[in-house]
């Protein structure tokens, strides 16, 4: 039998070459799919969780800190520990000991709060609850989602590992104030972090979670817009609501 050159000669059909050209362009198309492809990852990342797991350690008390404003502080409810964080500890405790960090400013906006933290080690769980002063003082949607952004990475600099729950802000959905601009700045970098992302947008229009105004409460005089008892006790089950333990 004669050896297969002389088959592939007899057939008159050389084999087909590709023009270096069009490897060329097929090369740089597959590029830059793949530079859009990261792109609209970058612009539209992964929604955050709805819930977050926290583990107690077996030798120390549970870490957890609070990053708010005067939501967090517990402005307008009748007593100091009647605001969500101390019922949220309170809550947390009935499993074991819990060393509790916090640093709330009422009326100062997340770049405030975030120069005045000190982020400690070994946090088992981290509650953000920041933007509805900036949504009041219209900080500038690009500025808000830098500051917020630094101070996660902060938390998570310091604690690595550690569960993120992000609030929402005080306020309505669809607001003239632009809220929803600010929720959704939390919402992505929440994600970012593999924290989750807690609205507060159906306890807000509640009327029974709110006021009335003129009532000697915790921080001073009672108004119609910051949570009272009943918001804050909402406030908390939601939040303890979205931990796994």
């Amino acid at each position: 039998m004669p050896p297969h050159q002389d088959l592939r000669r007899r057939s008159g059909t050389p084999p087909r070459r590709v023009p270096v050209r069009v490897v060329a362009i097929s090369l740089a198309a597959l590029l830059l799919a793949a530079v859009g492809l990261g792109a609209a990852l970058a612009s539209h990342p992964p929604a955050a969780a709805d819930t977050v797991r926290v583990t107690r350690p077996d030798d120390r008390p549970l870490r957890v800190l609070f990053v708010g404003d005067s939501i967090s502080y517990g402005l307008n409810a009748e007593r100091q520990d009647l605001g969500f964080r101390p019922l949220m500890v309170d809550a947390l405790s009935a499993g074991g000991p819990v060393q509790e960090f916090h640093k709330n400013r009422a009326g100062a906006t997340t770049r405030s709060v975030s120069r005045l933290l000190n982020v400690p080690k070994n946090l088992d769980l981290a509650v953000v609850e920041l933007g509805t002063n900036d949504v009041v003082d219209q900080t500038a949607p690009d500025d808000f989602a830098g500051s917020y952004r630094s101070l996660l990475l902060r938390v998570h600099t310091e604690s690595p590992r550690v569960p993120l729950l992000c609030v929402g802000t005080w306020g309505s959905a669809g607001g003239s104030d632009g809220s929803d601009t600010y929720n959704a700045v939390i919402e992505e970098e929440c994600a970012r972090q593999g924290g989750a992302f807690v609205s507060l947008y159906g306890l807000y229009p509640i009327a029974a979670n709110r006021g009335p105004a003129g009532r000697d409460v915790f921080g001073g005089t009672s108004d119609r817009f910051h949570p009272n008892d009943t918001g804050y006790r909402a406030i908390a089950d939601l939040l303890l609501g979205r931990i796994v333990r």
